[in-house]
């Protein structure tokens, strides 16, 4: 495979099978790479059991919509209503059309089953926000990327959060989610960098619990590379 050369505003190597290689025409008809398009701030690679995805930030994907002309005011449908059949799931659909008169319609769902810790205190904004990204991204031609709305917890968390509050839980599982979707070391270095500048921010009790789960995640890749 041929090597790609160092980007300047990135510091690691390209997914080049995954997705960001692709090209989009913004609301002037010009080609953009995706890769020349978006920072470090706003991607990063997700390991599953079986697949690696690579997952873009909501911020992300709206800024593909504005580049791409897609009118801010997108049309939503509510179509279930959450309730003890349905497993309390919200279904919405969504219409979104460009400065061109095309539109897209897609659909986002959301329930007990498929949501993160962060998602299940506000289900009808994660259904909301799921539609979005997928109708963005279908309609810029954008394939086999997720918004990072689709992740449910990326990794089970063993210790328990009995000693955070809720609020304490809400600040931390981003971190958590992204120390666990770390694939090399280089990666859960830069979470580091991150929490260390969020550091004012957290409680000893977030700070204890993020260390554990950073532990482990160093325990795990030293055993795995």
């Amino acid at each position: 495979m041929k090597k790609l050369k160092k980007q300047t505003n990135r510091s690691r190597p390209l997914p080049v099978l995954y997705g960001l290689e692709q090209a989009f025409k913004d609301k002037n008809g010009k080609k953009t790479i995706l890769k020349d398009f978006l920072t470090d701030k706003d991607w990063w690679e997700h390991k599953g059991k079986t697949y690696l995805a690579v997952i873009l930030t909501h911020d992300a994907v709206k800024r593909i919509a504005d580049a791409g002309g897609i009118m801010s005011n997108p049309e939503y449908t509510i179509l279930t209503q959450p309730n003890y059949q349905n497993n309390y799931q919200y279904l919405m659909q969504i219409k979104i059309c460009d400065t061109k008169g095309q539109c897209t319609t897609e659909m986002g769902e959301s329930n007990r089953s498929n949501l993160s810790s962060r998602g299940r205190g506000n289900p009808a904004n994660m259904a909301q926000k799921r539609a979005y990204d997928r109708a963005v991204l279908r309609h810029m031609g954008l394939n086999g990327l997720l918004g990072e709305d689709e992740l449910e917890d990326v990794e089970p968390i063993k210790e328990n959060m009995e000693t955070l509050t809720e609020e304490e839980k809400q600040a931390v599982v981003p971190f958590i989610n992204k120390i666990w979707a770390s694939a090399k070391k280089p990666d859960l270095a830069k979470v580091q960098v991150e929490i260390k500048n969020e550091i004012k921010s957290f409680s000893v009790n977030q700070l204890d619990f993020l260390r554990k789960q950073f532990k482990k995640k160093v325990a795990e890749l030293s055993n795995t590379f």
